[in-house]
């Protein structure tokens, strides 16, 4: 989660770049109002989620299911779509279970080998709760056209694509300061 709630002006970035002249002001701004965005539509999404009995993992994974529900997957793959480990996928899947959405069903050919698929309670869950997922979703956007929204998904898109980068990027070592005028480090 984001905590900040007082987002700090345009101009009150960029007096940082004489301290620090990595700043891009407008970079920095963006990156802030993306944060505090996507934080409190992920808290709206799971105070929604929660009125019907589920966690942001639990409707993962009955979203993922319900793309096409005649098909079961397995958990590993079911993990890989929802970008959690196998381990926390067992803990889904438990849960799911006892909730009677969701059941393990062993492989024909290979009874070793489980799949996961909606029951028809998990399905009924779904169907009763998304046409007021997509209304809400609606409402995010109203003040968006289709234009403005598929810009809007290209720009988060090529964010999206660094991100990658920027968590393989090593830490620099802090910059040694004496004072207002750093020249070197200070051995």
């Amino acid at each position: 989660m984001f905590y900040l709630r007082d987002l700090p002006k345009y101009d009150a970035i960029r007096a940082r770049a004489s301290r620090y002249p990595e700043v891009q002001a407008a970079a920095v701004e963006a990156f802030l109002v993306l944060l505090r965005t996507g934080s409190d539509v992920l808290s709206a999404l799971e105070r929604f989620l929660s009125s019907h009995d589920l966690s942001m993992g639990s409707w993962t994974v009955l979203m993922v299911l319900n793309r096409d529900p005649a098909v079961p997957l397995m958990p590993s793959d079911l993990a890989n779509k929802c970008g959690v480990t196998r381990a926390t996928m067992t803990g889904l899947l438990d849960g799911l279970e006892r909730k009677r959405l969701v059941r393990r069903e062993p492989e024909p050919s290979d009874r070793r080998t489980l799949r996961v698929r909606l029951t028809r309670e998990g399905i009924d869950r779904l169907d009763g709760m998304t046409h007021d997922y997509y209304r809400r979703v609606a409402l995010l956007m109203r003040d968006l056209d289709d234009e403005d929204k598929r810009q809007l998904s290209d720009m988060l898109l090529r964010v999206l694509a660094n991100v990658g980068d920027v968590a393989a990027e090593p830490a620099l070592p802090p910059v040694p300061t004496n004072g207002d005028n750093a020249t070197g480090p200070v051995v």
